[in-house]
């Protein structure tokens, strides 16, 4: 296969380089447009009226007519105005246009409180409770941006990570800037900070262990991959604040987050091929540590008010409900889309990891690479059963109980294509996923 690929790409950059593009339909007709409304301008004569400035006057026009006929229809209800704020600002949210910060913002609203969200810009999505949120726009980079944003604030919730490719870059954007963070809410005088981490800090490989919070992060992890590496980092900074200098702190650690607004292509479920193929990470039997975001948000909400658990964690994983198998199984039979799913080996992965390390390390001659490690490819599979007996009893938290309930939440209702299309009448007819994987195994 990688033969036809490399064949393929060969023939096709040398077609690239000998037309230069000049021999496609779509590039010709490009270039003769713009050829004849320059040779016009310049030679004075008139403008081929299918070019002309009155030409694109009408296009508009029937664009903007569209538009108003288009508009009406898509939504229930109109966009809701903006409001003035009638609660002053008791919880600051950094990260609270993100995937979890919206459902965090809005449940910590729904208890009738005054919410800032710091952000980079000035986004609208929260325009339509804006008597209860605002936002201030600045620099985590910023010192005296991130104590103007803590002016007022009772809780800080710390949800921001970083998307870095080195280690170096994880230390300055993640480790370095959570530390200011923590600095600027000491120095302010916070009540309480809720910092999430991620279970993906975890040594998850082992079937035979459970996880609890007593579990402890993975001994190894500065091993692992760099996102889970720098979020342990972070969390080893917090906790020695908390110890040293009495940072009143709380640390949360989500497990893979599901429900409406979130991804389709979740990297913690499998290694995806855009959104119609799909690598499970491992067999992808195993029970997998899902949790609906409003449960996550719900969770976020009541570690503010419990008393006493400065310098505790709680791992905010939903009641076990489905594999990776089940889960595509049940996209497939709830909402008509037959996903191409397959298992992944885990050690092919690894070998195909080193392989490329090798190469770039001594072909490339990079510098500061990562070595892979088989155990946080293994980690990947989320092999070890977690437990969430701390959270429900030290947060008075209740995950979803129902299957049924919490597979229309994470996947009728969370509308992961993007639009709502009707069941597809032979679906529960087709073999499930589970069937297909091990067929292409066999």
């Amino acid at each position: 296969l990688a033969g036809q690929h490399l064949k393929a790409g060969f023939g096709n950059g040398f077609k690239q380089a000998k037309s230069l593009n000049g021999l496609s339909p779509y590039a010709l007709g490009f270039r003769g447009s713009i050829k004849a409304f320059y040779d016009a301008l310049a030679n004075g004569s008139a403008i081929d009226q299918r070019f002309s400035p009155e030409a694109a006057t009408r296009i508009m026009a029937l664009v903007n007519k569209v538009g108003d006929v288009a508009l009406p229809l898509i939504g229930d209800a109109p966009i809701a105005p903006k409001r003035s704020p009638t609660k002053t600002p008791t919880v600051l949210v950094i990260g609270g246009t993100g995937f979890i910060g919206r459902y965090l913002t809005r449940a910590l609203a729904a208890e009738n409180l005054g919410v800032r969200v710091f952000s980079r810009g000035r986004p609208a999505i929260f325009d339509d409770i804006s008597d209860k949120v605002s936002v201030f726009s600045g620099s985590l980079k910023n010192k005296e941006d991130i104590k103007a944003a803590m002016a007022g604030i009772d809780t800080v919730y710390h949800l921001a990570k970083a998307e870095e490719k080195t280690w170096d870059g994880y230390v300055e954007n993640d480790v370095k800037v959570t530390q200011m963070i923590a600095e600027c809410a000491l120095e302010i005088g916070i009540k309480r900070f809720i910092y999430t981490g991620t279970i993906d800090s975890y040594d998850a490989s082992k079937p035979d262990r459970t996880i609890t919070e007593q579990t402890g992060l993975d001994p190894q992890v500065e091993e692992r991959n760099l996102y889970a590496r720098s979020k342990a980092a972070c969390e080893a900074l917090l906790t020695k604040m908390h110890k040293d200098e009495n940072l009143p702190l709380v640390i949360v650690r989500p497990g893979i987050v599901i429900g409406e607004g979130g991804p389709l292509q979740h990297w913690g479920i499998g290694r995806w091929a855009g959104a119609g193929a799909v690598k499970i990470w491992g067999p992808g039997k195993n029970i997998l540590p899902l949790v609906l975001v409003e449960d996550v948000a719900d969770g976020l909400v009541k570690a503010m008010s419990v008393a006493g658990i400065e310098g505790q964690s709680f791992n905010l994983i939903g009641e076990p409900m489905m594999s990776a198998l089940d889960y595509f199984d049940e996209i497939h039979r709830r909402l008509g889309a037959r996903i191409n799913v397959s298992s992944g080996s885990i050690p092919l992965y690894y070998a195909s990891d080193l392989l490329k390390h090798t190469l770039k390390k001594y072909v490339l001659r990079k510098q500061n690479l990562k070595k892979p490690v088989f155990r946080d490819w293994k980690s990947r599979t989320q092999s070890s059963p977690f437990a969430n007996a701390k959270a429900k009893s030290g947060l008075g938290w209740t995950p979803e109980q129902d299957k049924e309930s919490f597979i229309q939440r994470a996947i009728v209702r969370a509308n992961l294509f993007g639009f709502t299309g009707p069941k597809s009448p032979s679906v529960d007819a087709a073999k499930p996923v589970t069937q297909l994987v091990e067929k292409k195994q066999a």
